[in-house]
Order: C-alpha cells, then structure tokens, then sequence
C-alpha cells in the first residue's frame, strides 16, 4: 500500500530525463514520513509514501535525503559532461537516447553509427576526468527565451518538450537545455 502526497510548496525533484526522483523526510511536530520518491503528473509532484497522515491538514517540514540528492546530482552532472566527450571524440551526430541516473550510477544511451571502440573509450574517460579535474563552474541560467539559449549554443535533446522559456545549463563548453538536479562545480 503506499500514498501520494502533494505539497503547495516542495523543494523535491520528481523523477524525469532519466533522473530518479528525491527521497526523503516529512515532519509535522513528532510525526515522521518517510518519501521513497517523487513523480510528477499533471503538474503536481507526487510524494510516494507508505504511510499517509492522520491529520491532513498543517504545516509539514519537507527535507530531501542529502545523501541520495548530491549524488545524483554529481551523476546527473556526469551526463553532460559524457554527452560533450561523446561528440567531440565521436563527432557530432552523437546524440543522448536516453539515461538513467541515480544515487548509485548513471547510464547513457546515445546514437552512434557503429561499436565504440577501446581506445575511444578510453580517449572519453580522460576527457571527461579532464573536465572533472578542471572543476567548472556550474553556469545556470533560468527562463531565458529558447531561441536565445539556441543562439548561444545551448544544445536542445529531445526538442517537443521545451517551452517558450528554458533552463540552460553551463558546465565550461558544455551547454544544454537541463531541468535536472546539477552540482555546483565538476570536481
């Protein structure tokens, strides 16, 4: 048996992009929630909990598990750089098919004409833990018109889903369309 619970005011990111959704805690004096994840539908995130309130009504303190979020967010963070390594040492048809990210891992799916090979494998692990050791600066820029984020490079995947306006994401010249969870420097 587990619940929904919805919030007014949330600060957990919903599962989506092939980014797992935050797990955490809800506390309203002495009662505890644990949330195993968040979703989103119909533009409501959804707290999935096994337990649901005896008093629905209240103020509840929503905190996210710190653990689970800073490594997802290194992970998620991860895609992008992976993403710019792929293009610059496989061309640029490559192109992100998918991901999953989680606390754990990540993995990434992309279009690519045939296998890889070892040694651009390996040519795309230094280039990434180049990028890491470089410890860039995350560059965020929030509700910036699409067309102007497109002028300035910002690299649009899986286009059907942007609005007018647009999140752009900026780790050095990795420069993407992103509403995940990123940290604040490659290191």
């Amino acid at each position: 048996e587990q619940y929904q619970l919805v919030f007014n005011i949330t600060p957990f990111y919903p599962e989506g992009g092939g980014q797992v959704g935050d797990s955490g805690l809800l506390t309203n004096g002495s009662n505890e929630i644990v949330v195993f994840t968040t979703k989103k539908e119909n533009n409501q995130i959804l707290h999935y909990t096994e337990k649901l309130p005896a008093e629905l009504e209240g103020t509840w303190r929503c905190a996210v598990n710190p653990i689970n979020r800073t490594s997802t967010a290194a992970n998620h963070t991860s895609t992008h750089l992976v993403h710019l390594a792929l293009r610059t040492i496989l061309g640029d048809h490559v192109e992100q098919k998918g991901s999953l990210v989680n606390a754990d891992y990540l993995r990434f799916d992309f279009s690519h004409f045939q296998k890889v090979k070892a040694e651009q494998i390996r040519k795309v692990e230094e280039f990434v833990n180049g990028k890491i050791r470089a410890n860039l600066a995350l560059q965020e820029e929030r509700n910036i018109p699409i067309a102007e984020a497109k002028e300035r490079g910002a690299m649009a995947l899986f286009g059907e889903k942007y609005g007018d306006t647009v999140r752009m994401i900026e780790f050095g010249d990795s420069v993407e369309l992103c509403g995940g969870t990123h940290v604040d420097a490659t290191g």
